[in-house]
Order: C-alpha cells, then structure tokens, then sequence
C-alpha cells in the first residue's frame, strides 16, 4: 500500500476530499474488494490510534497547525499601480495532522505486515483429532475429552482431562498436552511433552515437534529451532519441521 493510497483513505476520512473524487472513491469501494479490504483495515487502525492517543494527539495537531501559520505563510505583493500597494496573505493548506496520521498509520501496517511475514504457531496448529472412545457409554471423561478436543473447545477439554485418574497413557497425555498448550500453560504441557520424548511410545517424536510448537507460540524462536533439529528424517512431522525451520532461519 503507497503513500498516495494513505492519504486517499485519509482524506476521506477527514471529510476533506473533494465531492468529484469522493464520488470516484466510493465508487471503487463497490467494485474493488482488495481497495474496500484495506479501506477498512486502515479505518480500523485510525479509529484505533485516535482513541488510544486523543488527547496527546489533538495537543499535537494544535500546535502542528500553529507551526504549519507561521512558517508557511507568503506574502505577495500586489504590483498594480495604485498609490498605497497592499499586501497579501497566502496561507498555505499545509495540515501536519494530516500527514502525521497517515505516517502513524502506514507505520502500523508496515509493523503488521512485516510480522505476518513471520511464521506464526497458528500456521502450524491442525492437530489430529482425538479417538479414544467409540461408544456413548464408554467413560464420560474421555468422551468429553475426545468430544471438546475435536470442537477445539480446548479449556474444556482440559478440564476434563483433568478429571481422569492416573493420565499414564501416552495417547492422553499427547493430546492433553496439545490442549494445554492451546490454553497457553506452557510449562505443564513441556512436561509432559518432555517425558513423552524421553520415552519409548509412538508420540516420541511428535512430542518433539509440539514442543517445537509451543516454543514458536511463546515466541521462543531459538528453543524451536533446536526442537526442529531433532526431529529425525523419517519422521511423520519432519517435512513440516524442515519448512518452519527454513522460515525461522
């Protein structure tokens, strides 16, 4: 998105773009998806900036204006014949506010931008769904366990995860730690994840990679990597591993 583009929405917003262009403006908002979809992203910032900075805003604009009378004034001098030559004042439409908006904003969206460039733990995070049990008679727990891990209703499954006697089951204790990390308790899941490691079940190296995960999520950016690179060749996981590692690197 360029400068001119900022500017655009900006003086629409301010209700200074002149009636013909307002017209072509709008115009385009109906029929250009892309230009309607970042109208709104950046209406959306600049409602945000607006309320988050008001006060110390407005102070700036007041005195930006003050700034932009004093200093950008001309005086032209009338050249007629006339015996008393007059003066004139020609203030220029200046309107640092202006500019000062669409800067703060074009520099939210460059941040935004710049950070969806980055891979994200969300770009990662189609889990498996959970099976342990087939009949609607089987144990409640574990149905509701299997049940909300599967809806991704994840603080729910942990709670009932949470209600099941000795979790000593690799199987649970995966899926478990999937939720936890969902819920964003971190230090319990990489115990659990941890112990599935150093064991012997076929979760070893899935545990591997969803630690790698949840070090990505807490932005931990060198801890996931040296999960990455544990993550054998042959492994289910490994093609995805080598691709986020390839992005982090």
């Amino acid at each position: 998105m360029n400068e001119e583009l900022y500017m655009a929405f900006e003086s629409y917003l301010s209700n200074e773009m002149p009636t013909d262009e307002k017209k072509l403006f709008e115009e385009r908002l109906l029929i250009d998806a892309s230009f309607r979809e970042s109208f709104a992203v950046y209406k959306e910032t600049s409602q945000f900036l607006h309320t988050t900075f008001s006060a110390e805003t407005l102070a700036f604009k007041m005195n930006l204006d003050v700034i932009s009378n004093e200093h950008f004034s001309q005086t032209q001098e009338n050249n007629s014949n006339e015996t008393h030559q007059k003066k004139q004042t020609k203030v220029i439409q200046f309107k640092p506010w202006y500019y000062a908006v669409a800067a703060s904003i074009a520099l939210v969206f460059g941040t935004l931008f710049f950070n969806q460039n980055d891979p994200q733990y969300g770009d990662f995070n189609q889990h498996e769904a959970a099976v342990f049990v087939e009949r609607s008679d089987a144990d409640v727990n574990l149905k509701e366990a299997q049940d909300f891990f599967n809806a991704k209703e994840y603080k729910k499954a942990v709670l009932a995860f949470e209600k099941i006697p000795n979790l000593t089951n690799p199987e649970l204790q995966y899926y478990y730690a999937i939720a936890l990390i969902e819920t964003n308790d971190y230090q319990k899941a990489e115990i659990f994840l941890t112990n599935l490691k150093d064991g012997t079940s076929v979760y070893k190296t899935k545990a591997v990679w969803y630690l790698a995960l949840s070090n990505l999520k807490q932005k931990k950016v060198e801890e996931c990597k040296v999960y990455l690179k544990q993550i054998p060749a042959d492994a289910e996981d490994y093609d995805k591993a080598q691709e986020l590692l390839g992005d982090l690197e």
